[in-house]
C-alpha cells in the first residue's frame, strides 16, 4: 500500500477520533454549563417582577431548545422546561413536558408539577391523580395543599 494511503487513512482516523470525543465529550459538558445557567436564571425569574420574569423564561427556553439533543435524557432539562412553560402559562406545554420527564425518571416533584399544570388547565381529576402519586413518594408535599383538595389527594394517596 503507497505510503501516502497510509498517511490519508491515519489522517481519517485522528480526525473521527476528534469528532467523536467532541461529540461526547464536548457537547454534554457545554450543554450542562448551559443548564446550570439556566437553572440559576430560573431561580430568578422565580423572585422577579412578572415582566423580567417572562423575560428570564424566555431566554431560558430558548437555551433549552439549543441544548435539547445533548440533554433529552436528563429529567432535569424537562423540570426547567417544564418550570418555564409554567412562567410563561403555557400550561398544556408544561404538562406534556412534564410527561416526557415522567418516561425518563418518576420523581414525585414533576408528578406534583405536572398536577399544578393540570390545575390550571381545570383538569381537577388528573391533578388530583398526580398529586396522590407525589404524595405517595413524598408524604410531606401533602402540606402543601389546603382544602377539599388536600382532603381528596390525601384519601387517593391512603394517607388518612
Amino acid at each position: 500500500m503507497p505510503r501516502s494511503v497510509i498517511l490519508l487513512l491515519r489522517a481519517a482516523i485522528v480526525v473521527a477520533a476528534a469528532l467523536g470525543m467532541y461529540h461526547v465529550c464536548a457537547v454534554p459538558f457545554r450543554a450542562a454549563v448551559v443548564e446550570g445557567d439556566v437553572e440559576r436564571r430560573s431561580a430568578l425569574a422565580d423572585s422577579a417582577t412578572p415582566q423580567r420574569a417572562v423575560i428570564l423564561a424566555r431566554e431560558n427556553l430558548r437555551d433549552l431548545d439549543r441544548i435539547a439533543p445533548a440533554r433529552r435524557l436528563q429529567a432535569s432539562w424537562y423540570m426547567l422546561y417544564g418550570g418555564n412553560c409554567t412562567i410563561l402559562e403555557r400550561w398544556g406545554e408544561a404538562v406534556d413536558v412534564y410527561t416526557r420527564a415522567l418516561r425518563i425518571d418518576q420523581r414525585p416533584e414533576i408528578y406534583f408539577n405536572r398536577a399544578l399544570n393540570r390545575l390550571r388547565l381545570g383538569q381537577i381529576d388528573a391533578a388530583a391523580a398526580d398529586m396522590a402519586t407525589a404524595v405517595r413518594f413524598n408524604p410531606f408535599l401533602l402540606d402543601n395543599l389546603e382544602g377539599d383538595l388536600r382532603a381528596r389527594v390525601a384519601a387517593a394517596a391512603g394517607l388518612r
